[in-house]
């Protein structure tokens, strides 16, 4: 399975099946992959014959991501018995089919959580098959992904969604309160679902992005509330994990102050638009700095390099605020510099990221930036890497099993930057915020909620045509 996901991962899910025909060329469809993918998945949470091994070397059998029901999510809480989810069928529902279609081709990029929280939740001992027992229900889609690579419109997508919360059996219980949905690109749950406002107001958003996506210049309100949604990390490959801290020089030795490769881009008409400095045209107007890393269009290597010979990284916003760059340099070693106002890393509710960041004004990129950072001695560098260690690996999504990328995992090669990968990481972060939002009743949010008692005096609630 895992030569099989890593071969068609290179392929679009429509161009693979045109080459093989629908599965007349080679034995297999990309709808039967996905199913095998689920199957596989689902099967883990009970029957957890997968051979893992533990930071002793020692062997352990656990679900396709090498977890087990009593490894636990907090002290004193295990995964068995730390919330029950409901996962929607992809099988029962047609649209589904599309927008959660292509998962070993949609896991390789900077999306791919939204596979990886799929198939998660699929094999976690905490799924459970009886909606009356369930405190959250989860709407698998890689919607960021298709956009991407437009496998579908930004139109054809709202659709799809506006027709499925339609269908969705248990979604008018709570009028979603307790329905999680993944939006994994810059732009939110705009891009995919643009009506979501009427229909999915207060689901529960799992997150990368807290701002605007700077292309929709007519949306104000970003889709993220800090009240119930989750910011989550992007994903990094395991691999590039394991590459980038294999040899990471000491702040003393490092060649440059500061680093940053990118293209500048425009802010959002909220933040001032063309009217205003964005913070990468700031920076990039400082690239004849000789302490400075700054270029604009670099081969993958040379940036790469430039995060590992620089002490600070800048991590100005984008197209929106979020980026993969802020997970990536902590594994080099190097301190992200945010440049970003209103954005904050993923788990802040878990731990306090200011120990090994620095936040900086956006739109006062400068001399007095630069002069600040080169006052930063070596000492308080090393004290902020020590803690970036202490809290990183929390930012890695462990791959599943079936994974190709899972080798490093299973070779312990993980476990060196990341020796307590199998109680902080992505995953793990996302089940204990749930459980802070896990709630007693089930009813719609306040407002929402109108109810009278039904023949057994459990509460009925009132249609809006009642109402």
């Amino acid at each position: 399975m895992r030569s099989m996901s890593g071969y068609v991962s290179s392929l679009h899910p429509d161009k693979f099946d045109q080459i093989t025909q629908n599965g007349q060329r080679w034995p297999v469809t990309v709808a039967e992959l996905d199913s095998m993918r689920r199957h596989l998945a689902s099967a883990s949470q009970q029957r957890t014959t997968t051979k893992w091994k533990n930071s002793e070397g020692e062997r352990f059998e656990g679900n396709v991501f090498g977890f087990q029901g009593s490894d636990d999510v907090e002290e004193g809480v295990s995964l068995r018995d730390s919330l029950k989810i409901y996962v929607y069928d992809v099988e029962e529902y047609p649209e589904l089919q599309t927008l959660a279609r292509g998962a070993s081709f949609c896991r390789e990029n900077q999306w791919g959580f939204e596979v990886s929280l799929h198939e998660w939740f699929l094999s976690c001992p905490c799924r459970t098959d009886d909606p009356l027992e369930a405190d959250f229900f989860f709407v698998p889609h890689y919607t960021a992904c298709h956009l991407n690579v437009e496998t579908f419109t930004e139109a054809q997508s709202d659709e799809l969604f506006k027709s499925l919360v339609q269908r969705l059996t248990h979604y008018r219980r709570s009028r979603g309160r307790d329905h999680v949905f993944v939006w994994g690109g810059g732009f939110g749950a705009d891009g995919p679902f643009r009506s979501w406002r009427a229909h999915v107001e207060d689901a529960i958003f799992l997150m990368t992005e807290t701002e605007l996506w700077n292309p929709y210049r007519d949306i104000s309100t970003p889709s993220f509330s800090q009240w119930k949604d989750i910011l989550i990390p992007g994903r990094i490959s395991v691999g590039e994990v394991v590459q980038l801290s294999k040899v990471t020089p000491k702040p003393a030795s490092r060649q440059f102050l500061a680093d940053f490769v990118g293209w500048n881009r425009p802010l959002h008409n909220a933040q001032g638009g063309l009217n205003s400095s964005s913070p990468r045209e700031l920076l990039l107007e400082m690239a004849n700095e000789p302490d400075l890393h700054i270029r604009q269009d670099v081969p993958y290597r040379e940036a790469t390099e430039g995060a590992l010979s620089s002490r600070f990284c800048f991590v100005p916003r984008g197209k929106s605020a979020w980026s993969s760059r802020f997970f990536r340099v902590l594994f080099s070693d190097c301190v992200p510099v945010l440049l970003n106002d209103f954005y904050e890393p993923p788990y802040g509710e878990i731990f306090d990221s200011s120990g090994f960041t620095v936040r900086w004004p956006m739109q006062q990129v400068g001399p007095e930036l630069l002069q600040a950072l080169r006052m930063v001695s070596i000492e308080s560098l090393e004290k902020m890497l020590e803690k970036a260690h202490r809290h990183r690996c929390w930012y890695v999504w462990v791959p599943a099993f079936m994974d190709h990328d899972n080798v490093d995992v299973q070779k312990q090669k993980l476990a060196k930057p990341c020796p307590r990968w199998r109680s902080e990481n992505a995953f793990i972060g996302v089940m204990r915020l749930l459980r802070r939002r896990r709630r007693a009743s089930h009813l719609p949010a306040l407002g929402k909620a109108f109810h009278i008692p039904d023949e057994a005096g459990e509460p009925l609630q009132l249609e809006p045509a009642v109402r």
